[in-house]
């Protein structure tokens, strides 16, 4: 996305989500009257509405709920399943501190202690952000030399 001087992210995104629309979202936007919808969140959620129905919300954030790592599965593995349960469930409302102790717990003792020892300390001592930003460096870090591997 592009940033014009001090224009603030959510006038961004108001701004390219109609590019994103085809089909029946499409004429659902265009039907809208102007000047109803004023912020990202009142957008958000008049979208979802009749795209995303309450069953399968439910059923999504309940798959999400019962996650846990399987056996033999990496950790790259299980945290990419993770982001994808999340990225298929709008409007989870999931907080990353959430996220990142429900990820945690449902992990093998043995990822839990990899994790720890990449922490440099208890995995969960770290702030929201910075465990996000570990789980991240690792999976990518894994994934990167994966690809290394594969060229090879």
């Amino acid at each position: 996305m592009f940033k014009y001087k001090d224009t603030k992210n959510e006038v961004v995104c108001l701004m390219m989500f109609p590019l994103s629309l085809t089909g029946e979202a499409k004429t659902w936007l265009d039907k809208l009257n102007e000047g109803t919808i004023k912020t990202w969140d009142e957008l958000r959620i008049a979208f979802i509405s009749p795209f995303f129905p309450p069953a399968l919300f439910d059923r999504l954030l309940g798959e999400i709920r019962a996650f846990s790592q399987h056996e033999n599965e990496s950790l790259t593995d299980a945290w990419l399943r993770m982001k994808e349960m999340l990225q298929n469930c709008l409007g989870h409302n999931l907080s990353k501190g959430n996220i990142i102790k429900k990820n945690y717990h449902d992990l093998s003792e043995i990822t839990q202690e990899v994790l720890n020892a990449a922490a440099g300390d208890i995995f969960l001592y770290k702030t929201p952000n910075q465990a996000y930003q570990l789980l991240e460096d690792k999976v990518l870090l894994n994934l990167d030399w994966a690809k290394s591997q594969k060229t090879k």
